[in-house]
């Protein structure tokens, strides 16, 4: 018998298509045994280089640290691979179909691979039509594989209906086979309120042309600091920053709080009301005395704060030695950029709209895990997906 396969994808990037991956599997195992289990990304964007020289996205390497399944050869979990200015190339060629096919006929051969599996977890990528103009999006890519569909919606009711409208029909244009739909991020006292107005009569009252019966397989609230970057995550999208410190220790992969910006003068700073364990401090690096009294105040907190991002650097100045001894000494993260701070500030907040789940992430894997446990009708998914 061939295997289930059900595929995930969702409103845009960072809908949590990787923690409903994530929190799927930890509940399968439950009922299934592992090796029975396979994931797969058909389509990636993000990719990493294996030891061997292979690449893969980056989710697979995820999914293989942290959800127990055994023997995932990882080469064959990643068949299409669109990087940086793929689109332009293929516009550019002749013969977009011969491409088109050959992308098929990998995503065909790594599902192939894993026929001995009950169920196989398919990963999506971005928003439903991405990948659309090389005949590649979630909707084509769904169809291909025969999967069932599982849509991960954002949360808010008229906000979450106006993502539905325009994917929904999208998809059923497509002629995919959405099953169902999971909430995600609710805010936790708003989560009732979203049950009483968005209900599986409602949408299978907007959308009865699926093949089965809308159904929604729950309401995740949001979880403080899982969408977070750490650190080393800043580091890697402010590509042009200077790094002070090893962003291969432990206080880089600590998960950040929220963002601060410094901006009064020394003697009007009242630390204790603004900044906290785990912030990310973003200052000016005209200020020596600033600099000084954050450190620390840094230093007597039970948790430092997260993290220095100095700018307005000015690069053949830098920093006082005395600050560059005073943060080496504190071991807080610091990254030096050029940029003015309102540009940093529009990158930080950039990065933490867009931060996916990171190989050194055990304690969000462990809330992701909790939060599915509670909240994720897994019986009702059993009794509609496997069935």
């Amino acid at each position: 018998m061939a295997p289930k396969i059900v595929y995930i994808t969702g409103f845009r990037q960072h809908a949590g298509k990787t923690v409903a991956s994530i929190g799927l599997i930890s509940l399968l195992r439950k009922y299934i045994s592992p090796e029975k289990i396979g994931y797969i990304k058909p389509v990636g964007q993000e990719l990493i280089q294996l030891s061997g020289g292979a690449k893969v996205d980056k989710d697979v390497k995820v999914i293989e640290k942290f959800c127990g399944i055994p023997d995932m050869k990882l080469e064959d979990l990643s068949p299409v691979q669109l990087g940086s200015g793929f689109t332009k190339s293929y516009l550019k060629n002749s013969d977009k179909d011969k491409i088109s096919g050959e992308f098929a006929s990998s995503i065909k051969a790594s599902f192939e691979s894993m026929s001995n599996k009950d169920i196989i977890i398919a990963e999506g990528t971005g928003h439903p039509g991405v990948g659309g103009i090389v005949r590649m999006s979630n909707a084509h890519v769904g169809n291909l594989i025969g999967a069932d569909i599982l849509y991960i919606s954002g949360g808010g009711i008229g906000k979450a209906l106006d993502m539905l409208e325009v994917d929904l029909s999208y998809f059923l244009y497509m002629k995919s086979n959405v099953r169902g739909i999971l909430f995600n991020r609710l805010i936790p006292n708003k989560i009732s309120t979203v049950k009483e107005f968005i209900t599986e009569r409602l949408l299978q009252e907007m959308y009865p042309g699926f093949k089965d019966p809308l159904s929604i397989y729950g309401y995740l609230p949001s979880i403080k600091d899982l969408p977070n970057p750490s650190m080393a995550v800043v580091k890697k999208h402010l590509k042009e920053a200077k790094v002070f410190g090893d962003p291969e220790t432990e206080p880089w992969h600590q998960t950040c709080r929220s963002i601060k910006i410094i901006s009064l003068q020394e003697e009007y700073l009242d630390l204790e009301k603004f900044l906290h364990s785990g912030d990310i401090v973003v200052i000016a690096a005209g200020s020596r005395g600033r600099i000084k009294k954050i450190i620390e105040y840094s230093n007597k907190l039970s948790k430092p704060i997260g993290g220095l991002v100095i700018s307005c650097v000015i690069p053949e100045r830098g920093l006082k030695d005395e600050n560059l001894m005073e943060i080496n000494k504190s071991k807080i993260p610091t990254l030096l950029l050029e940029d003015n701070t309102q540009t940093v500030e529009r990158k930080l907040f950039y990065t933490f709209e867009n931060t996916k789940i990171q190989l050194y992430d055990k304690k969000k894997i462990r809330e992701i895990e909790d939060m599915f446990n509670e909240h994720f009708q897994m019986e009702k998914f059993m009794e509609h997906f496997l069935n």
